[in-house]
């Protein structure tokens, strides 16, 4: 299992022949994923114009009070855990 470094700037690099591998040059885009209880990282790669297909969802949401949203249940999930 290869192992990166991250760098100061929070950056990583893939090793060549994975990106090779998965056909990933200058530019791709990545879908990160974040598991919380098994400190886990999953990227994928988020295959042509996926960027693009995003761009302006979030047009005229308030994604601060979403995201705050999403946090309390995680905290409210995270202290139900801790109760068990």
């Amino acid at each position: 299992m290869p192992i990166v470094r991250i760098s100061e700037r929070g950056q990583m690099v893939i090793p060549q022949d994975i990106r090779q591998k998965l056909g990933l040059q200058k530019g791709s885009m990545l879908f990160l994923d974040f598991s919380e209880p098994d400190q886990t990282i999953l990227l994928r790669p988020a295959g042509p114009g996926a960027g693009q297909s995003l761009r302006g969802f979030l047009k005229g949401t308030n994604v601060m009070e979403l995201r705050l949203r999403e946090r309390r249940r995680e905290i409210a999930k995270d202290e139900r855990r801790a109760r068990r």
